[in-house]
Parts: C-alpha cells; structure tokens; sequence
C-alpha cells in the first residue's frame, strides 16, 4: 500500500530545501515570512552555508520560488513522504 501526503487542492507535500550562504541567510527568511502562508524553516549550518528547510504544498513552489528571485537561488525539493522514510 502507498501513502501520499497530499491535498486536492495544493498537490504534493514536499520538503523545500536551500543552499544559502551564510551571510545572506537573515535576507532569505524575511522573505521567506513575507510569502502568503506560514513558513516554520528548520535551519542546519555547515560551513559558511546554511541548510533552510520547511514543508510546502507543490502549487507554492512557484511563489517560493520568486521569493528567492534576488538571492539568485532556487529551491531543491523532495516529497516529503520520501524524506520521512530518509
């Protein structure tokens, strides 16, 4: 049996997941908060880079993506049932 987590309406839940560096990070989640629903970032650093993640429904990621326009970054993802399984 498969399990997906997903809504109708927003498609697939996924992990989204950037590569920032350091010094651009405090930029990057203001934002992150300024997009039009709650965004609750996990944030690893390695090395001068930090690791932002956060759940998003798949019909977002274009929004997300333009949020991260002037960082000349664009967001990786994975589903997010496949990240649980890691």
């Amino acid at each position: 049996m498969s399990t997906v987590l997903s809504s109708r309406e927003n498609g697939e839940l996924l992990l989204v997941r950037l590569q920032v560096e350091s010094r651009q990070l405090e930029e990057v989640l203001e934002s992150l908060a300024g997009l039009p629903f709650p965004v609750n970032p996990d944030l690893r650093h390695v090395g001068l880079q930090s690791i932002v993640e956060f759940p998003a429904y798949e019909d977002r990621l274009e929004t997300v993506n333009a949020a991260l326009v002037p960082f000349e970054l664009r967001a990786e993802t994975v589903r997010m049932l496949d990240a649980i399984r890691g």
